[in-house]
């Protein structure tokens, strides 16, 4: 039997779990937010006599095609690409969250519309939409997240409205409605707080997601234009001296691989903390 929280006061392993990689998703965050003040050299400096130089003691990642500092790249690197992802991911749950609320308790004609919008837009895979909105769009910090959001809303309109739809349903609500709360209060202090929690799960998870189309955006070009630095972008650079120096194209590839790894253990955790039944016996 596992340790369960209460009298002994001890942390109970979902709970070990969620702290363990809450720390981690925190150090994360604070490393990417200081990461532009940690870098030795300057990012954008081109010194042709270190190009594709190998890691030493003074460039601790090597230099890239143009002899730039890999390390201190990819920290620049780690602010754009990380916010920008998790600015995406606000946005959608934002959008999405109040739509898909609005949809499942209003119903009607604007449900079946705005569900109908939301289908065309699932029906493609939310990396080529991306593409193909950030490409009308034009490449850009800017753009690729709009095109982001524009895709990633859809995920949290429709758990809302399944969510409320089912709310709805409760006894808690015809109470509500009985005692004399009006729409818009129901709305706002009794169906939307209890929605949440499978919202906040899938916004957790949706992170690491975001950090991958964002990265594949840059690789293609899609993203902002040099000499900015950004994880993709440093794998698309590093691709035609990958062969003579694995090191211009490894070191991207594992932030992105080790960032997207952190982001998707955090929503685990935490969705075996909110819903302990499904997942008791994981561990760290």
């Amino acid at each position: 039997m596992g340790e369960k929280t209460g009298r002994t006061g001890k942390l109970d392993r979902s709970d070990k779990r969620f702290l363990f990689w809450s720390v981690a998703v925190l150090a994360l965050l604070i490393f990417s937010l200081l990461a532009p003040h940690l870098a030795s050299h300057d990012p954008y400096e081109i010194n042709l006599s270190l190009v594709t130089a190998p890691p030493d003691s003074e460039y601790w990642m090597g230099n890239d095609y143009v002899g730039r500092c890999i390390f201190c790249r990819l920290l620049h690197g780690a602010a754009r690409s990380i916010f920008a992802a998790v600015l995406v991911v606000m946005l959608s749950f934002v959008i999405g969250t109040l739509i898909g609320t609005v949809c499942g308790y209003a119903g009607g004609r604007i449900d079946i519309i705005v569900m109908r919008l939301v289908d065309a837009v699932q029906a493609f895979p939310n990396l080529i939409f991306s593409i193909s909105v950030a490409a009308m769009l034009g490449s850009g910090l800017k753009n690729c997240i709009i095109a982001m959001v524009i895709t990633g809303w859809t995920q949290y309109a429709r758990l809302a409205r399944t969510k409320v739809l089912d709310i709805k349903k409760k006894t808690y609500v015809r109470a509500a409605r009985v005692s004399g709360m009006s729409g818009l209060e129901i709305l706002l202090y009794t169906i939307l707080p209890n929605s949440l929690s499978p919202l906040i799960v899938a916004a957790s998870m949706h992170v690491g997601n975001a950090i991958l189309s964002f990265s594949g955006l840059s690789f293609l070009g899609l993203g902002s234009p040099p000499p900015y630095p950004e994880w993709g972008t440093m794998l698309n650079d590093g691709r035609s001296t990958f062969q003579t120096a694995p090191w211009t194209i490894l070191f991207p590839g594992a932030a992105i691989v080790l960032t997207v790894m952190i982001m998707g253990m955090f929503g685990d955790s935490l969705n075996a903390k909110l819903n302990p039944r499904k997942d008791e016996s994981n561990e760290i």
